[in-house]
């Protein structure tokens, strides 16, 4: 009798055991829940700070415009300022200016942060392209300037006349296959005494564009 108290007894205290255990576990997340903005603030959450994206130059090293570490203005000392500094070479950042929990809180980002500072983020998440970038709006921009001269200059040849073409249908079927400039300079000549300027313009003068001879 006395181990079927005993037994007894000691069922209860891992039943009581458990229902604690279980009720902890229950009220544990409830009582932790974090409110919606937490505690960061007791007024509206700024996701940045006045600085983002930077951060401590003591930590990642100078940035900005002609503030890295080593300048172009001298040949002699061009080192002004420690290396560049990135995580992934000194294994990360041990004293952190951004608070992820912060940052990501962005329920009140439309009241705080102005448009400036948007265009600014926005420039900032371009920086990793901007080779990329410089390599298509340079050349583009270069035939855009070019076309736009051009067009300017004169008014392109849609139609030719049946006549004219049949005079030497050889040299515009076939002459851009052997010589396209030579066949762009005939289209020039063609297009100047047909718009009434031969002679007016300096660029159709010269060594390469002397008379009628492209015909």
């Amino acid at each position: 009798s006395l181990s079927v108290l005993s037994s007894a007894c000691f069922g209860a205290q891992r039943v009581r055991r458990m229902a604690g255990m279980l009720r902890r576990a229950a009220l544990r997340p409830l009582q932790a829940l974090p409110r919606r903005g937490s505690d960061l603030a007791h007024g509206p959450i700024k996701p940045i700070g006045p600085n983002f994206p930077l951060t401590s130059e003591k930590t990642m090293g100078p940035h900005g415009w002609m503030r890295g570490s080593y300048t172009i203005l001298s040949l002699n000392n061009p080192i002004v300022g420690p290396m560049y500094r990135p995580p992934w070479v000194v294994g990360g950042i041990h004293n952190p200016t951004i608070d992820p929990v912060k940052h990501f809180n962005t329920q009140n980002r439309f009241e705080t942060v102005t448009f400036a500072e948007y265009v600014k983020c926005f420039f900032y998440t371009c920086l990793p392209a901007r080779a990329q970038l410089f390599m298509i709006m340079v050349p583009v921009t270069c035939v855009v300037i070019v076309t736009w001269i051009e067009q300017r200059r004169e008014p392109m040849e849609i139609f030719m006349d049946r006549e004219t073409y049949w005079k030497d249908p050889n040299s515009y079927m076939y002459g851009v296959y052997f010589d396209h400039h030579h066949f762009s300079h005939m289209l020039c000549h063609r297009r100047a005494h047909k718009w009434g300027y031969a002679g007016k313009d300096i660029t159709l003068e010269g060594d390469h564009h002397d008379g009628d001879n492209h015909h």
